[in-house]
């Protein structure tokens, strides 16, 4: 390590460290958002799902220091996931924050916004700050007093700011390959609501109207009329079906879990953990004689917890139990199935909120029922969504590869043992 780097406490190179509210208003249907753990991402506060809290509420609390500052740094402060989140505010947020997160206000002069986020979201940094700083078995928490104390070893800010121009750099890349990835995902659901849950087609042409965005020959696809069915108003001549006509459902297999390794060799597995970030965290060297390998576009759901169709964009691997995959069969694609079985378990995960643990099993899946129109219309909304699924997962890949450079440089970027040069040159030949 470079002799100029200095040895100092996050107490010293900030000038504030607090956290949100310890109160928690009452939720409004309008109102202004109070963000809290959850929200949190690598990428700022993601205020899609946040909570609303009266106005008179919202500005009380932003007199009290809950508004974050441009500039400061957010950390997931408390629960299970307390020091895994860290990012940093690029923009004025229209939002107060519960006490689960932490604000640390950044001196200037002694320490970059983004350098302290990327020292803060180092594996070995996390993995000292909570052996170190997190206590409470029932809920973990860290307490900011102690957390003040917290060494750091920083270079001088010259530095700081290059090191950072480097992992800015990739970080920008992910995150305009995830904007993509989720222009591309809104793309294939509007149509698949416009077809399937709106009936768009059907209902223009039962008014003498010509589909929109549709030529002649998929226009004809679609009849000029709606009838009852167990489902309510359908178009005519569909079916309702159960969901195994257009996917067959394969289970995970129950891996033995002595035999996890957190390296290679062996294959990765996948658990329900693994499917949000696409990462497996273990290894395997055993094949089960009942196992499946997950491949890359394939639609998996956790049978445990919260309940997701995941489309799959990370390297093969096994499927371990409690994991399933909605393989698409009968002309149905990818995008048709997903978007299919989506609202179902959100349906059956609303059913089991009363429970400690929701649980997904093979007789709810058993009761999936599915809107099945005509193979020239399941075809057609395949010849448009195949190709986005496609450029889905491809973007997947890249944002894959492009973290794992990230996180391999990180560690050795704010430790000094990497110089910039040579940073900069896997860089390039990751961009290229």
């Amino acid at each position: 390590m470079s002799s100029e780097w200095t040895q100092t406490t996050l107490g010293d190179v900030c000038i504030k460290i607090t956290d949100g509210a310890h109160a928690s208003p009452k939720t409004v249907v309008t109102g202004k958002p109070m963000a809290s753990v959850k929200d949190l991402t690598r990428f700022g506060v993601d205020l899609s799902s946040a909570r609303l809290i009266s106005v008179e509420d919202f500005e009380n609390l932003v007199k009290q220091g809950c508004r974050p500052e441009v500039g400061d740094v957010l950390i997931a402060k408390d629960g299970n996931s307390a020091l895994d989140t860290v990012c940093s505010v690029s923009s004025l947020l229209d939002a107060v924050l519960l006490s689960s997160v932490a604000i640390l206000r950044p001196d200037p002069a002694k320490i970059d916004t983004d350098f302290l986020k990327f020292y803060l979201s180092s594996t070995d940094v996390i993995d000292y700050l909570k052996s170190t700083f997190i206590s409470g078995a029932a809920i973990p928490r860290v307490v900011l007093r102690d957390f003040k104390k917290a060494e750091i070893s920083i270079p001088p800010i010259t530095s700081q700011r290059n090191i950072t121009s480097v992992l800015n750099a990739l970080e920008n890349r992910i995150f305009l390959l995830r904007e993509t990835n989720a222009t591309l995902e809104a793309i294939a659901q509007a149509l698949f609501k416009s077809w399937f849950v709106d009936f768009d087609p059907v209902r223009a042409k039962m008014e003498g109207r010509a589909p929109e965005g549709m030529d002649e020959a998929t226009a004809a696809l679609f009849p000029d009329a709606l009838e009852e069915s167990e489902l309510g108003w359908v178009p005519k001549g569909w079916r309702v079906a159960k969901v195994y006509e257009v996917s067959q459902v394969i289970y995970g297999a129950p891996f033995a879990s002595k035999l996890f390794k957190a390296e290679r060799p062996g294959r990765p597995l996948v658990r329900i953990r693994d499917l949000k970030d696409e990462r497996p965290g273990v290894y395997t060297e055993e094949a089960h004689p009942k196992g499946y390998l997950l491949k890359p576009g394939d639609i998996a759901v956790g049978m445990d917890g919260e309940f997701r169709a995941y489309l799959w964009g990370g390297e093969e691997a096994w499927l371990n139990q409690r994991v399933c995959v909605f393989q698409p069969i009968n002309n149905a694609s990818a995008a048709f199935v997903r978007c299919s079985i989506a609202p179902l378990l959100a349906a059956v995960e609303a059913s089991e909120t009363a429970t400690t643990v929701i649980h997904l099993g093979k007789n709810d899946i058993d009761r999936f029922k599915v809107v099945v129109p005509a193979p020239g219309i399941l075809a057609a909304f395949a010849a448009v969504t195949v190709p986005l699924y496609s450029r889905l997962v491809v973007g997947k890949q890249q944002a894959q590869t492009l973290a794992t450079l990230r996180d391999t440089l990180l560690p050795r970027l704010i430790s000094g043992q990497l110089r910039l040069t040579e940073a900069k040159e896997q860089l390039e030949d990751a961009t290229a």
